[in-house]
């Protein structure tokens, strides 16, 4: 039935307010029909009952608000993104530059004057040798190109400064810029006789041609508004899936190759349609040739030089351009025809950039503030014949009259504040999923409004006398019953804030963890601690995530590098180094040195005889400890020190792993013995498994011996947290420069035939693209039969060279050979078999290598390789559980493609690798640096190499 014209009559019981009532009526009629037959709207319990039903409706209203009004309200301030781990589209859809397309977006959308751009691996892909992967070459075009040579250079110049500056802002694992060109331009001009209709003028219509063919040849880059591809239904996961642009989103099919050929026929088609033209008489295209400077026509089609872009240039004269109008023939204004040319220019440039002005994210929801902890206390709604409202009773009211009226006051605080906490807990709902927040209650509890008018109720202490004081006295004991039953608040909060990464199927390996932690730490670490370190670590993860997850695959700007890396910069870090780190519970997440924490921690490690001591200064109650620096470990003999065991703890081990030991075992409280002396003084005796126990510390009393143990422990435990952490090597990174002379390779054709002991290498060392182009022409012109062998002389013996097609020496052979017959023998063999060869067995033979003075390391070391140099000592990275879930993660979080390997160093190798690879990083962006810099990286290198054999 049809409600229109009139408003329908409301339902009996069809509110909250009137549900709440009916209900509570029903249950006093069966609790209590044999005593109270009274249920009318005079009888006391009726009306306290529907003052309950009104005041639970309003905070049932209060809990059904829009959550933007909740959560706007509890904050007290607008909502930001990232609040309770909730990120705007912009924020958390989007992505740092990780294919080819996106970092071409980026450069468009952030480099002026940028057309556009490619990028090309720099090795073949089709051509699969072992050589270095990962390395990127890009070309650029403008949109401007100056006739002016040294004002197009500047230009130049700029544009790939700026291009390289963003490159590595946002350069991807395990890859580098090899090298940026821009391209080169191709002069074009056109000749034509036009008709055109009668209502079109010729400079309106030459404008428009020009700017049609400049953008057949060089078509830009389009713009789009997050309005504009939400109309053609693009979902929004894909309108921001890529980087950050300033100027809105970039299609991936907008995203064109370059130019190879102009097709006169596909011109004459596209200048046709111009609004005007009735017929192309004559249509003619010119170009300049860059090597002899004549001028050239185009006929039917023409290939575009490799890295160039063809432009068509605004005519100096209007000699060769004519149109027909009515039967006149004209010649256009060329100063009005630039004129036109600059306004069509100017509107199509709006067009590309539209984007700019539009609102291209999506907002958070407006929400409106309201006072969620107000409350209209349930006495003040009693009739006044009660007694119980502001204005009370009578004075002249008897004893029981002011005592009957306490009583009820009393009976309905419970009440009251059970309705408060309600709100309070409501009003505090942003704090429970806060990620900054650094409190552990998920409880909360709030004051009485009218608390001042109760306090003859509550039963103070005798010295609470003002007011205030009763508040306040009030106010604690609400606090510490809410402390009490919020006994497994850190438990909810983990709940919580589990919640909060599920979104973004996230987890912690909870259990893992907290098992590992008591296994390794025991009593010296307490579980809540633990529980709350790792609170810490899941809310670290939630606030960072839209960084993290934007920059998953970056690596660091070496441009900078100890800047980035330096420990109070952690937020520059690479977010899958960022992340491995917040997932395994490491404080500190910076790269910094690892030895020199040790140094710093005021623990000194002692070479003896036969076995090695460390200390501990200033182990006694009433100073710190001091911090002193390291004695590096060493196999040499000195004398026995003496120290003071009152102010030290003085631990003997065995040589090789004292460190890792005192760390692990010295944070036992079991493992350390009160004994007194004779002389009644305390010695403290420290015994491992199966060891003999020695005196570590001696004190005046049991006290002060008990309370240095635990200092020692504690003391041990930060230590070994602070000594947590890891390096990451990129071994791209190790090469030398990359257009420097450091490459090589070598064909082992015995691999192929053991009869043919041939190996053919390099003539001289090359930079890494020009080594790749010799490789790939060596295998094309083997497989094709047109390589030229020769036979030279060398000291007395005979050498191969190997030489292209035309002529240009290619390769020599590694061996020089006792005689011309035997050399002659080898290339037999090889011009008999080149033909059954394939291209993957040549790939295969072939080893590219990179040259560090004399010394060469094989390409394929460098190609997405990285390596992780974490410490053994710290107390959890001595557990084997702790460093497989560490190497799993490592492998979870690290890109598919990019082989990982971590090693585990004792003290004294990590205190070397530091040495090489601190100064490596500096000399890493100083150019005028390079031998320096190789040197550092052979070390580097070498080390690995030993590590992984190891």
């Amino acid at each position: 039935m049809s409600t229109e014209g009139y408003i329908a009559k409301k339902k009996k019981g069809s509110s909250l307010y009137e549900e709440l009532h009916l209900e509570g009526l029903e249950v006093l009629q069966k609790l209590s029909s044999a005593i109270w037959t009274d249920y009318n709207e005079h009888d006391p319990g009726v009306t306290l009952l529907e003052n309950i039903a009104y005041a639970i409706t309003e905070l049932s209203h209060k809990t059904t608000l829009g959550i933007q009004d909740i959560l706007i309200s509890s904050k007290g301030e607008p909502l930001q993104s990232g609040d309770h781990g909730f990120f705007i589209a912009r924020d958390i859809l989007t992505t740092a530059p990780i294919t080819f397309d996106d970092y071409r977006k980026l450069w468009i959308d952030q480099v002026a004057n940028v057309k556009n751009v490619w990028i090309y691996s720099i090795d073949d892909y089709d051509t699969e040798i072992n050589n270095t992967k990962g390395l990127l070459h890009v070309y650029v075009e403008k949109y401007e190109y100056s006739l002016n040579p040294d004002q197009n250079k500047k230009e130049d110049d700029r544009i790939i400064k700026e291009i390289e500056n963003i490159y590595h802002k946002h350069r991807n694992l395990c890859e580098d810029l090899y090298d940026v060109e821009v391209y080169t331009p191709l002069t074009i001009t056109v000749e034509f006789k036009i008709t055109l209709a009668n209502t079109k003028q010729g400079e309106e219509v030459l404008a428009t041609l020009f700017h049609k063919i400049n953008e057949y040849l060089a078509p830009g880059v389009r713009y789009y508004s997050l309005h504009a591809l939400q109309k053609e239904n693009v979902s929004v996961n894909e309108i921001f899936n890529g980087p950050q642009l300033s100027s809105g989103f970039i299609k991936d099919e907008d995203l064109k190759e370059p130019m190879k050929k102009i097709v006169i026929s596909d011109l004459i088609k596209l200048i046709s349609k111009i609004p005007g033209i009735i017929n192309i008489n004559e249509f003619y295209l010119y170009y300049e040739d860059v090597k002899t400077k004549e001028k050239k026509i185009i006929k039917d089609t023409f290939d575009i030089p490799k890295h160039t872009t063809a432009i068509v240039l605004f005519p100096e004269s209007n000699e060769r351009l004519l149109f027909e109008h009515s039967g006149v023939f004209f010649k256009p204004d060329l100063s009005e025809t630039k004129r036109q040319l600059s306004f069509i220019q100017s509107l199509d440039y709006e067009g590309f950039k539209a984007a700019s002005d539009s609102s291209n994210s999506i907002p958070i929801p407006n929400g409106a503030y309201y006072d969620m902890e107000s409350y209209y206390p349930l006495r003040k709604q009693f009739p006044e014949l009660y007694g119980i409202g502001d204005r009370g009773i009578s004075i002249n009211s008897d004893a029981l009259r002011k005592a009957q009226v306490k009583q009820l006051k009393g009976y309905l605080m419970p009440f009251d504040q059970l309705m408060v906490n309600f709100l309070a807990q409501l009003n505090n709902i942003y704090k429970l999923y806060d990620v900054d927040s650094d409190t552990y209650a998920s409880y909360f509890s709030g004051l009485l409004p009218d608390i001042d008018q109760l306090q003859d109720l509550v039963a103070t202490p005798k010295h609470a006398d003002s007011g205030d004081e009763v508040d306040t006295y009030w106010k604690n004991e609400i606090n510490t019953l809410n402390d009490r039953f919020d006994d497994h608040a850190l438990k909810r909060l983990h709940q919580l804030t589990d919640h909060l990464l599920s979104r973004f199927h996230e987890t912690f390996q909870t259990y893992s963890l907290s098992k590992i932690n008591s296994n390794s730490y025991q009593e010296a670490l307490s579980s809540e601690r633990f529980e709350k370190e790792l609170l810490a670590s899941k809310r670290q993860l939630v606030q960072e995530y839209a960084s993290i997850s934007y920059t998953r695959a970056q690596s660091f700007n070496y441009q900078n590098a100890l800047e980035t890396l330096n420990n109070q910069y952690p937020q520059f870090l690479p977010g899958a180094f960022r992340k491995i780190g917040i997932l395994m519970g490491i404080k500190e997440i910076g790269i910094r040195s690892l030895a020199k924490n040790i140094q710093d921690s005021g623990i000194k490690v002692h070479p003896r005889t036969s076995n090695i001591d460390i200390t501990i200064r200033q182990i006694d109650i009433e100073t710190p400890f001091e911090e002193i620096e390291v004695i590096e470990v060493e196999k040499i003999e000195i004398q026995e020190r003496v120290e003071d065991l009152s102010k030290v703890m003085h631990y003997v081990g065995d040589e090789d792993m004292i460190l890792n030991d005192i760390l692990k075992n010295g944070i036992i409280s079991e493992n350390y013995k009160i004994k007194k002396s004779k002389k009644d003084l305390y010695h403290v005796l420290y015994q491992r498994e199966n060891k003999k126990s020695n005196i570590v510390h001696i004190a005046r009393s049991h006290d002060l011996a008990s309370a240095a143990i635990q200092k020692a422990i504690q003391y041990l435990v930060d230590v070994s947290q602070k000594s947590e952490g890891f390096f990451t090597i990129e071994h791209l990174l190790l090469l030398p420069p990359y257009h420097g002379k450091y490459f090589g390779f070598c064909f082992d054709f015995s691999l192929l035939n053991s009869e043919l002991s041939l190996k053919l290498v390099h003539t001289q060392q090359t930079s890494c693209q020009k080594r790749d182009e010799i490789v790939t022409c060596i295998v094309n012109q083997l497989l094709k039969q047109q390589l030229q062998f020769k036979s030279v002389p060398k000291d007395g013996k005979y050498q191969l060279e190997v030489s292209s097609d035309n002529g240009k020496i290619l390769a020599i052979s590694k061996e020089a050979y006792s005689s011309q017959e035997k050399l002659q023998k080898m290339i037999v063999i090889l011009e008999n078999e080149c033909s059954e060869y394939s291209i993957n067995q040549l790939e295969e033979i072939v080893q590219c290598n990179v040259y560090y003075g004399k010394q060469s390391v094989d390409e394929q070391f460098f190609s997405f390789q990285m390596s992780f140099i974490a410490p053994s000592w710290p107390v959890r990275f001595q557990d084997e559980n702790f460093r497989r879930i560490f190497e799993n993660t490592v492998y979870e979080q690290i890109p598919f493609h990019i082989k990982s390997t971590v090693h585990w160093l004792d003290y004294d190798v990590i205190h070397l690798f530091e040495t090489y690879y601190f100064k490596w990083l500096e000399l890493l962006q100083k150019e005028d640096k390079v031998e320096a810099r190789m040197y550092q990286a052979y070390q580097i290198i070498t080390m690995l190499q030993e590590l992984d054999k190891q």
